[in-house]
């Protein structure tokens, strides 16, 4: 059992070290940790359903918190609900999708249980609660009571059905730093918009100004106008068009220079990663093409 706890709480430090333990995964990972340590060598443990909004959402939270805490030989038995369901068409009780406490203790009793564990899963404002109950089969005590807190991602979105809705539109403000410079780096301002057809996929536009203060023998500013393909790569939280993203842009730079006017054929790609903060983001970036060379910036903007 030792060891098992070890590698929970391994699984459950790594967990957090990527997902910040705000993902429903490392909700469930955490809520076995805390399981696990409550339990001895060979112990019996019923996990019972976990109330939600849908029943896919129902399944996974119980089947996923099964195999976290799952053991081999000489360690935990897992009996999850289809052998609760078994035992009570058995012995005749009547099944009405969430049993009462009363009907779950007797079932794991008749299974040689010693633990049971159920809950509930609810949304709180902008994220969600999972609620878990550990109810000892003998006294009929709460071993304890947990609540565990997660954040908005797309799996859990999928699992409530609500997965096709998302914020399609972006809108917002460049700061950059770009090689749009005759002897060293210009400073750049803009506006980005952007949409999203697809969860992985938008289309958008930027508009960005440069000028070169350390050109001291002309007044050097170009405009860029770009049209852009984007791509998100991963997403850390599971949220759509938000993480790692590369993107293609492809448009037109006017050179100002003095009061001449000279178009040049713009191209190149950048990679950068959208950090979403509800409807707000922020959006680091680095880009490398034609004829700019190089640019780092960041993007602040609001999603729609």
């Amino acid at each position: 059992m030792n060891k098992r706890i070890i590698i929970l709480t391994i699984s459950f430090m790594l967990s957090k070290l990527l997902f910040a333990d705000t993902t429903l995964d490392g909700a469930i990972t955490k809520a076995a940790v805390d399981i696990t340590g409550k339990c001895d060598a060979k112990s019996i443990l019923v996990i019972d359903d976990f109330e939600s909004p849908s029943q896919a959402m129902t399944l996974y939270i119980r089947e996923q918190l099964a195999d976290s805490i799952f053991a081999e030989e000489e360690l935990v038995q897992i009996v999850t609900r289809e052998n609760m369901d078994k035992v009570e068409k058995e012995f005749e009780f009547q099944n009405s999708g969430v049993a009462s406490e009363k009907t779950i203790l007797s079932v794991a009793e008749r299974l040689g249980a010693r633990f049971i564990i159920f809950g509930k899963m609810e949304e709180f404002n902008s994220s969600y609660i999972l609620r878990v109950r550990m109810l000892d089969v003998k006294s009929g005590a709460y071993i304890f009571r947990k609540t565990y807190e997660f954040q908005y991602s797309q799996k859990t979105e999928q699992l409530l059905g609500r997965a096709p809705n998302y914020k399609k539109v972006s809108l917002s403000f460049l700061l950059e730093a770009n090689k749009n410079s005759l002897d060293f780096i210009a400073p750049s301002a803009g506006f980005s918009f952007d949409y999203s057809p697809w969860r992985k996929i938008s289309i958008g536009v930027n508009a960005a100004a440069s000028y070169d203060i350390y050109e001291k023998n002309n007044d050097l500013l170009t405009l860029e106008v770009l049209g852009t393909l984007r791509f998100y790569i991963a997403s850390l939280t599971g949220e759509p068009v938000t993480g790692i993203y590369t993107e293609l842009q492809v448009g037109t730079s006017l050179f100002f220079v003095n009061s001449n006017i000279k178009p040049v054929f713009n191209c190149g790609s950048s990679i950068g990663y959208r950090i979403a903060l509800n409807n707000f983001f922020i959006e680091p970036e680095i880009r490398f093409g034609y004829p700019y060379l190089f640019g780092w910036g960041i993007y602040v903007g609001m999603r729609f």
